[in-house]
């Protein structure tokens, strides 16, 4: 049986076979990497977030909407998805004494009910990968991090019951980084002049790029990843699993 190979890298040199890659929350951080990787390897881009970046490249098709809402977007997609990418997540930090309940529902709505709502509407069109973004404070104990850890460790369980559920056809896996130089990263430390302290903590002694993100969910899209799924990928310079001497 001819079986027609479909790569999401950057390196790609056949692009006469189109990718329609479906990237949530674009418009900046890792999304924003992402739809840069994808359109450079020649593939379609559907661009989904809140606001249209002024430098976004011409041959994207920047949608504005939010993902809860499916019937705002779905008009604008193609029948089939290859690759969905869901981005999102609402970063809320705080002592356990100072955290609201709300806030902690806000953490789990746009990180789990939101992917949740996406995914099912455009269950009919996925045929191929889905990538979903979670955090080394799922399953790393952090101060102040009791929301987004809560938020991120129902999203893994998720993803994974989800796996189960779409399998032969569509493949789901999470890639959980530690902290990235991101707009929002950076801020929610206080600033750039805190990232080599941070850096520090981890045994890589650094942290992620934006890019190195990217490019682990475009391998998890790829040809190369057709066995895996149900998986969380850390990418997270050791910080999760590695204790080194002083």
């Amino acid at each position: 049986m001819l079986r027609i190979l479909r790569s999401i890298s950057v390196d790609s040199t056949n692009k006469s076979n189109t990718i329609n890659h479906l990237i949530v929350g674009a418009s900046r951080g890792i999304g924003r990497a992402l739809v840069d990787l994808s359109v450079h390897a020649g593939h379609q881009v559907y661009a989904l977030s809140r606001r249209i970046p002024e430098n976004k490249p011409e041959s994207c098709q920047w949608i504005t909407a939010s993902a809860n809402q499916p019937e705002t977007y779905l008009d604008y997609l193609p029948d089939t998805i290859h690759a969905l990418t869901f981005c999102p997540g609402r970063v809320i930090l705080g002592p356990i004494k100072r955290l609201k309940p709300e806030q902690m529902l806000e953490a789990y709505q746009t990180s789990v009910l939101d992917a949740f709502t996406a995914i099912q509407s455009l269950l009919p069109r996925l045929d191929g990968s889905i990538a979903l973004l979670s955090s080394v404070a799922a399953r790393t104990g952090l101060p102040n991090h009791c929301a987004i850890s809560a938020a991120k460790s129902a999203l893994e369980g998720f993803a994974i019951a989800l796996a189960a559920d779409l399998a032969p056809k569509v493949r789901v896996n999470v890639v959980a980084p530690t902290l990235t130089p991101t707009e929002m990263g950076t801020a929610m430390v206080g600033g750039e002049k805190m990232l080599p302290m941070i850096e520090g903590r981890h045994p890589l002694k650094k942290i992620p790029a934006v890019e190195e993100i990217a490019s682990t969910i475009a391998f998890l899209h790829s040809d190369a990843a057709t066995s895996i799924t149900g998986q969380v990928l850390k990418v997270d310079a050791g910080l999760s699993q590695l204790r080194l001497n002083s």
